[in-house]
């Protein structure tokens, strides 16, 4: 747990937090008293949902605290019991709401999880808007100002709900390593991102749409509010590459609009539609985001092994079948490595399953190492590996790679304070010679490696010395000849 221990020291950084989201509701006020961004909302709905019901006094009474610093008069004088209470008891009620569900939530953000939470956001912000025009001074308000009231009280909170939220629950995510938990892996294969699909590109992107939707109106003297524009960046970030960038687009884009509406002077008919642009863009960066995660996330399981993070052997398959390709249209020589591991089902008898997964996963980051950055190693079950070696320049490369994961699988492994000690039998099949199909390669490279485990494991065995004739004596002379 982050949470400090004391009820003191968590009451502390509670003052500290609000203290900070209050003087950011005062940087962010477009308008005498109406802020563009309450962060406040979303601060408590974090407490509620990442600490429970047990903070929320703490929460309350940090609330009180600092709205009391910035009001002048005697202590104790003024303090807006009502406005804290109901934020507490609105923004607090629905992080205990939304607690169960973040909880046993995975390493990552569904998009049923954002689609909940943005309806439920929004659904919170709507009661808590209501409830503020009970309480007073807002009670005694004349009727044809409390729409107005509403408004502006309702997009502040939604647009820091929809901001401040997602901030806190990303950040403590990365803190906790939440996604290691989870079996990802931070060595697997990835794509480079070149051009609009960098983060550079897109964040240059965003960066000049909000340009134009702030200078184009001025150029043009005209009253168009292009500020539903910047959607489109924070759309095709969370949509090209997740969560996280979708939200730090967001994040740029509604600063940029924010600090505009502070330069140009906003008038109060043009605050809520700031607010609906901070609020849209945060939505659109968590939905759009999470889409993209939840397809990256079936690529990944359909196509990587979850305990290692190597190539599993539908991908192994599909790889193989493309440097076959590849080969045949270069005329280089391919390699296929099969890997089965000595005394494996001995370590895991006698040390259990846990430190068998361990083992597992220490073998594959040695295999890791061992490869060209153009190989592909993949897992093909239980503790049979395999290496695709493309593009070989001279067949000596496949050797040494072989000699070297032999040497780095026989140094001793750490398994829970216990030291286990394998080998490797290996066998390699070579394209176009062994074979020129997958099934051939596959079949000859299998065969290899049994043959280097008949000959006493720990052996590479090439599959053209399987078959080769037993070299012949020169024949001696007859005697007396």
């Amino acid at each position: 747990m982050l949470l400090p221990r004391s009820p003191l020291a968590r009451t502390a950084a509670l003052f500290l937090c609000y203290w900070l989201a209050w003087k950011a509701a005062g940087l962010f006020e477009v308008q005498p008293h109406v802020s563009a961004l309450y962060l406040s909302a979303g601060l408590t709905t974090a407490v509620g949902m990442i600490g429970g019901w047990r903070h929320l006094p703490a929460a309350f009474l940090a609330i009180c605290a600092v709205r009391q610093l910035d009001m002048p008069g005697p202590l104790l004088e003024g303090i807006d019991w009502g406005g804290a209470l109901r934020q507490v008891l609105v923004y607090g009620g629905t992080g205990l709401l939304l607690r169960p569900r973040w909880q046993a939530m995975p390493g990552r953000l569904t998009l049923a999880d954002a689609l909940h939470f943005v309806l439920i956001a929004f659904a919170a912000t709507s009661v808590s808007a209501a409830a503020t025009l009970f309480i007073p001074p807002f009670d005694r308000l004349p009727a044809d100002a409390l729409g107005a009231v509403f408004l502006s009280f309702w997009g502040g909170d939604f647009a820091g709900l929809l901001l401040g939220l997602p901030a806190i629950v990303l950040g403590w995510n990365l803190l906790l390593h939440h996604d290691a938990k989870h079996g990802q892996h931070k060595d697997r294969p990835t794509a480079p991102s070149h051009g609009l699909r960098s983060v550079t590109g897109l964040l240059g992107l965003a960066l000049a749409v909000s340009l134009l939707t702030l200078v184009l109106p001025q150029l043009t003297q005209s009253e168009a509010k292009l500020g539903i524009l910047v959607l489109f960046p924070v759309l095709l970030a969370g949509l090209m590459r997740g969560v996280l960038l979708g939200y730090l687009v967001a994040a740029l884009v509604c600063a940029i609009q924010i600090l505009a509406g502070r330069l140009f002077g906003l008038p109060v008919e043009g605050v809520l539609d700031l607010q609906l642009v901070l609020a849209m863009s945060a939505a659109t960066a968590l939905l759009a985001g999470a889409a993209h995660d939840d397809k990256h996330f079936e690529w990944q399981h359909a196509n990587f092994d979850l305990l290692t993070g190597l190539a599993n052997r539908h991908r192994f398959q599909d790889q193989l079948e493309h440097e076959l390709m590849r080969a045949g249209r270069t005329q280089q020589p391919l390699a296929l490595m099969y890997i089965d591991l000595d005394g494996f089902k001995g370590v895991n008898d006698r040390l259990g399953h846990h430190a068998g997964d361990s083992l597992l996963q220490q073998v594959a980051g040695r295999l890791r190492e061992c490869v060209r950055e153009t190989d592909t190693v993949a897992r093909l079950g239980g503790d049979e590996f395999a290496i695709i070696l493309p593009d070989l320049r001279e067949l000596a490369i496949v050797d040494r790679i072989g000699h070297k994961v032999l040497a780095r699988l026989q140094q001793p492994f750490e398994l829970d304070g216990q030291v286990a000690r394998i080998s490797a039998s290996i066998g390699v099949a070579l394209w176009p010679t062994d074979g020129r199909t997958p099934t051939e390669l596959i079949h000859h490279a299998d065969r290899a490696m049994y043959e280097a485990k008949r000959l006493g494991r720990n052996q590479l065995a090439h599959r053209a010395l399987i078959d080769a004739p037993p070299p012949t004596r020169a024949a001696t002379p007859a005697a007396g000849a």
